[in-house]
């Protein structure tokens, strides 16, 4: 296996030659979206096109695509669970998911409606299927049967796209050190206290990065947003809370704060922090990341001390690089 894929795709030939060569070509699609979406042109997936023997051959392949791609992509249809290898690809994944402690190393496309994930009495005696079952899919049923130029299919592919980058965003770099795992649950103060050393830990090995204080209560809402600006050499530390926020300002300075609207059970959490940033002298830039951008709100949010107010990804972008890079 050679260029270290980010990721691993698992599928049955006979489904890929049924539907015409769809599903490598949704590798290919896959992989360009990921590229336009997080600007990393090395970004791939490892399809095994050529016909490899099941046995020492296989297995050499399999161990080598387990510690070198970071993702599995299995391509769920009613074949998938009959194949011998595709059931050992998801196998070894899910122990190597146990190894690093994770749970969201593998990504599953929903491809063919199978029998085994719509019946509970066939889920209950297949753990491999249960362990599908219980993931995240993403449902690519409607696509796998309209043609690759169809507008809805290019579309399909970006939102795609983007949830991986959102796993890439979760798993490593500058941003992920900052982003919880995906879990069922929001993550735990202690968690995000954890990450919060890590973060202090690594930045006094840098130079010339920037501190954002990100205040949400729901922080997995805006990986991909953190992950844009980590581009530009910004870290970031999550607080859950107005307290933990307030309790974070006292440690350290950062160099601009983020906010959203409503936590509860305060529905104007974001101007109950300003507030309480700016009667304690703290001059910190400070944006509110919402559901709005109303004009209105705009001029309240100024009125009330902070720099800026919006529900855009790129506004909040251009927004803070403007305030930290003064």
């Amino acid at each position: 296996m050679t260029n270290s894929p980010e990721a691993f795709l698992s599928y049955t030939r006979i489904d890929d030659e049924f539907f015409g060569g769809a599903i490598t070509s949704l590798r290919r699609l896959l992989e360009l979206g990921v590229q336009v979406v997080t600007g990393d042109r090395t970004f791939t997936i490892f399809q095994d096109i050529d016909a490899i023997e099941f046995g020492q051959k296989w297995q050499k392949r399999l161990d080598e695509a387990v510690s070198s791609s970071r993702f599995l992509i299995p391509v769920v249809t009613p074949l998938f669970f009959k194949s011998d290898a595709c059931r050992d690809e998801l196998k070894r994944f899910m122990e190597h998911e146990k190894d690093l402690a994770r749970d969201d190393l593998i990504l599953p496309i929903y491809f063919v409606t199978a029998p085994v994930l719509e019946r509970p009495e066939l889920l209950k005696d297949d753990a491999l299927a249960s362990e599908i079952s219980s993931r995240q899919r993403y449902d690519w049923r409607v696509q796998a049967d309209l043609p690759l130029n169809d507008p809805q299919i290019r579309s399909a592919v970006r939102k795609l796209a983007g949830k991986i980058a959102a796993a890439i965003a979760r798993t490593s770099g500058p941003v992920r050190t900052a982003v919880l795992p995906r879990r069922a649950d929001d993550p735990t103060a202690d968690e995000v206290s954890d990450l919060v050393k890590s973060l202090g830990q690594e930045r006094e090995a840098k130079s010339g990065r920037k501190l954002v204080l990100w205040v949400d209560d729901r922080p997995n809402n805006n990986i991909i947003e953190r992950q844009a600006m980590a581009a530009y050499n910004i870290d970031f530390v999550l607080a859950l809370s107005t307290g933990q926020a307030l309790a974070e300002l006292r440690k350290q300075r950062f160099d601009a704060i983020i906010s959203d609207m409503g936590r509860p059970p305060d529905g104007r959490a974001g101007y109950t922090l300003l507030e309480a940033v700016r009667d304690s002298g703290d001059k910190t830039p400070y944006f509110i990341y919402a559901g709005s951008r109303d004009p209105a709100h705009v001029r309240e949010a100024r009125r009330r001390g902070a720099q800026g107010t919006t529900n855009m990804g790129d506004e909040l972008l251009q927004m803070t690089l403007s305030a930290v890079n003064r």
